[in-house]
């Protein structure tokens, strides 16, 4: 996926773009473990360019699949059930 269509408005795609980097985030501290981190290394935590191509591509493949559909949950809640399942797909391939 490239440069994204807005399926749902620009609008919307950046919401979800923005709640799909949270998510992101929220995984990868996840797997660094609880270990308390220095400030030097918090910085440190930039994104990767495979990082931003992975939120580029769930951005636009949730909005995709979402366009029309009436919100049922919060969008927040949406987008971090559909990350994680992509997340645990891609680590079974």
């Amino acid at each position: 996926m490239g440069i994204p269509e807005f399926p749902n408005g620009f609008d919307s795609w950046q919401k979800t773009h923005f709640e799909v980097v949270e998510v992101l985030c929220y995984i990868r501290s996840l797997e660094e473990g609880k270990q308390p981190k220095s400030f030097s290394e918090m910085v440190d935590q930039s994104a990767t360019d495979e990082m931003y191509q992975l939120a580029l591509n769930l951005t636009n493949k949730f909005e995709e699949e979402t366009k029309g559909r009436k919100r049922e949950r919060f969008l927040f809640d949406e987008i971090e059930d559909f990350v994680w399942n992509e997340v645990r797909n891609m680590q079974h391939k």
